[in-house]
């Protein structure tokens, strides 16, 4: 079901359904996890392959979450950060994304002065947040399924038209009223 899980999650946050975040597809770099945890359950002894598939699987909960926030912010800040993230999902080892994204990890504080009062916004950071500290199968399949849970409920839409009706301020206005 998690599996399941992270494609819906993907789909949603990208609005499409067949978002090209992995090459292979969302179920299939969960369903890879699952085989490496089970191993390691079997065992007791976590291997660098488990560390690999935790850590792309919660680079796609991570995009997913940072996609949605792009779609209602659409700032450059946030579009940055993706790309990122999307660098990182290409990587062939833990060692390496972490290079990625420790290289600009600069872009992820800045995420966070871009929020403006906005409950949504704030919400899907914190869930990005979230993941990003998520060190069990059971944080990520729990991030899942409130970040499906918030995604569908936001009318990206709407927000997509307010975006449009903004209109700039008049000069002349701000400098009257100063």
């Amino acid at each position: 079901m998690s599996a399941k899980n992270l494609q819906l999650l993907l789909e949603t946050a990208y609005d499409t359904e067949n978002p090209q975040v992995f090459e292979e597809g969302a179920a299939n770099v969960y369903k890879k996890f699952e085989e490496s945890y089970k191993l390691f359950v079997q065992t007791g002894k976590p291997t660098d392959e488990l560390n690999f598939r935790f850590e792309r699987v919660r680079l796609g909960v991570g995009i997913a979450f940072l996609k949605a926030y792009t779609r209602l912010a659409d700032n450059e800040t946030s579009v940055e950060a993706l790309q990122v993230l999307q660098e990182a999902i290409a990587a062939k080892s833990s060692k390496e994304i972490d290079k990625i994204v420790q290289k600009k990890i600069k872009v992820f504080d800045n995420l966070y002065h871009e929020i403006f009062v906005n409950e949504e916004r704030e919400h899907i950071l914190g869930l990005f947040e979230a993941t990003l500290d998520a060190s069990s199968k059971e944080e990520l399949d729990e991030l899942m399924l409130e970040g499906l849970e918030l995604l569908t409920a936001i009318d990206f839409e709407h927000h997509a038209q307010q975006d449009d009706d903004d209109e700039p301020l008049d000069e002349d206005f701000l400098k009257s009223i100063q």
